[in-house]
């Protein structure tokens, strides 16, 4: 003690210090340069790891940091969601979930049997590329607001399950190697042990928490709070650590017991710092495991490994996602966010170092963990990318699916309707459609809606609506919705491009007739106006112009101010 209080610093000190201070100048470096911060800080662990620089060698104190990084990000990303949200995907878990580990498992397997690798040592390496990484994946959809788009609500289903699979893996290892005792009854008792206690830990919390929380929001005590909330956190991990859960699915279950109180984003804020924190240490330990000089010598082999991984990846992530009825490119788009190797399967390999399994088996011999580390590292690196090419071969699929649905809708005939006049027009049928449909229906003001959707079309028709399946943009079916005697034509879930082109054959086909359209980005707005729309409301500016009002309101600020301000921001 009083070496310290004579102003020296403790062991470790130096190396965390050169460890924020690396992370931070390469994160913003990639800032700078249009990349996601997670590639900044694995170049920042592999810069001042062992294998390069070697600055930082206390691998124990990285590992625990690290440890704790993932258990706060899993227990941010489970208060952001809830018990109902993840009873909504267990389809996506236990069947899309199940059915990709053991498809990656199979394939992995039957490759490897080809060059000659033996059964057990083939279906370790199958467990190893089978898990993803939940805390990349999940960070970086949380921090693109995708979390609830089908791609988010997809990838956590399935790293769900995988989180699952470990418990599974790890008692199975032991049993692989030759050296294990427990058998199928010994297996069982462990899995039964396991769902009890994740069964019993949600039902307990559910009902505790809420209380807990709002007695403890009571004493006014920031510090008492995010004690409390952290103790719940690592508490609850620890639990289903002792039936064999991973600690990032018992953090994951911890978030989404306080998802359950009212305070949840209270705690939410409070625990962000910290989890932005060691979430990025994590990251840099990862990093710091890439030897760039083996990946050098050994560059063709570390290749063919991530090529042959991501195929089996893709393929089996599709096909599994396929299988649930989600469209190719939902399943493609996932599949290539889900195409790394993840941070568990470092634990698992291990578990397998010790009953004497390597990845590959004699395939790779002696390089075999080296070779895995290498390409698993550089498959993590690249999931940013993988993730923005899936995107783009996500909306390239939407626009071919599009298409053919414009081209069947020119074929099919087109339905009677009544005579109609004054009435409205919806131009397609997606969520903004919908509530507006009912909020009309319920008014009583005629409409009629066009829509290219198949499901939405019987979904409309289910609800009594006047539908008329076709493009919205094709003058033949705007002229059979009666645009020329409709009163107003709304614009609301269209593509930009689709939006301009209704907005243009409806203005030419009617020029008095109003035209509100939609749109997410103000981006878009100009192009929709400038084809006809009268009106185009962008959901970005308008939720800025409602804050707008609120304060001036709150201040008491002269309508007709207010209203100039508005039309400004407008």
């Amino acid at each position: 003690m009083l070496p310290l209080l004579a102003g020296a610093a403790p062991p470790f000190f130096l190396q965390v210090t050169i460890l924020l201070i690396a992370g931070a100048a390469i994160a913003y470096v990639c800032f700078r340069l249009g990349l996601v911060p997670i590639i900044g800080f694995l170049l920042a662990g592999a810069l001042i790891g062992p294998h390069a620089l070697g600055l930082v060698t206390d691998q124990e104190l990285i590992d625990a940091a690290a440890e704790v990084g993932v258990i706060l990000l899993l227990f941010t990303i489970g208060i952001e969601f809830s018990l109902e949200k993840l009873a909504a995907i267990k389809t996506l878990i236990f069947g899309g979930g199940g059915m990709q580990v053991v498809l990656s498992t199979g394939a992995t397997v039957g490759l490897l049997l080809l060059f000659g690798v033996g059964l057990m040592p083939a279906i370790f390496t199958g467990f190893l590329v089978a898990l993803s990484s939940t805390a990349i994946v999940l960070k970086m959809l949380a921090e693109k607001g995708q979390m609830e788009e089908p791609v988010g609500k997809v990838s956590l289903g399935l790293l769900i399950f995988q989180d699952l699979a470990i418990i599974v893996m790890v008692l199975l290892v032991p049993t692989l190697a030759g050296v294990g005792d427990g058998g199928a009854l010994g297996l069982l008792i462990a899995l039964a042990k396991a769902a009890a206690l994740i069964v019993v830990v949600l039902l307990i919390a559910r009902k505790l928490m809420p209380p807990l929380l709002e007695a403890v929001a009571r004493t006014c005590s920031p510090e008492l709070f995010l004690l409390t909330v952290v103790a719940v956190c690592f508490g609850t991990a620890m639990l289903t650590s002792l039936a064999g859960v991973s600690l990032s699915l018992g953090a994951f279950l911890a978030g989404l017991i306080v998802s359950e109180s009212r305070y949840s984003e209270h705690a939410m804020g409070e625990i962000l710092p910290l989890q932005i924190l060691f979430s990025a240490t994590f990251f840099v330990s990862v990093g710091m495991l890439l030897d760039v000089g083996f990946i050098v010598q050994n560059l063709g082999l570390v290749l063919a490994v991530v090529g042959v991984v991501l195929v089996v990846k893709v393929l089996t992530t599709t096909i599994s996602v396929r299988a649930l009825g989600y469209p190719l490119g939902i399943a493609g788009a996932s599949a290539l966010t889900l195409g790394q190797v993840g941070e568990f399967s470092f634990v698992l390999a291990n578990v397998g170092a010790d009953a004497g399994l390597s990845p590959g088996g004699t395939l790779f011999g002696a390089e075999g963990t080296a070779t895995f580390i290498a390409a698993t590292v550089l498959l993590m690196v690249a999931t940013p990318g993988l993730h923005a090419l899936g995107e783009k071969l996500s909306r390239k699929t939407r626009e071919k699916q599009a298409d053919q649905l414009h081209a069947e809708a020119e074929a099919a005939p087109v339905a009677d309707l009544p005579p109609m006049a004054r009435h409205a027009i919806l131009s397609g049928y997606g969520d903004g459609a919908r509530k507006l449909a009912r909020i009309l229906k319920a008014s009583g003001i005629p409409f009629v809606i066009t829509t290219l959707s198949p499901d939405g079309a019987k979904e409309a028709e289910a609800d009594g609506m006047l539908v008329v399946r076709g493009d919205g943009g094709r003058q033949s079916l705007l002229e059979h919705v009666g645009i020329t005697r409709a009163k107003l034509l709304v614009i609301a879930d269209d593509a930009p491009h689709q939006a301009a082109r209704v907005a243009s054959v409806a203005r030419l086909l009617n020029p008095t007739i109003r035209i509100v359209a939609r749109t997410r980005s103000v981006v878009d707005a100009d192009e929709i106006a400038h084809a006809g729309a009268d009106r185009v409301i962008p959901e970005d500016l308008e939720s800025v112009v409602a804050l707008l009002h609120e304060a001036f309101e709150t201040y008491a600020v002269d309508p007709d101010q207010a209203t100039a301000h508005e039309a400004a921001a407008r």
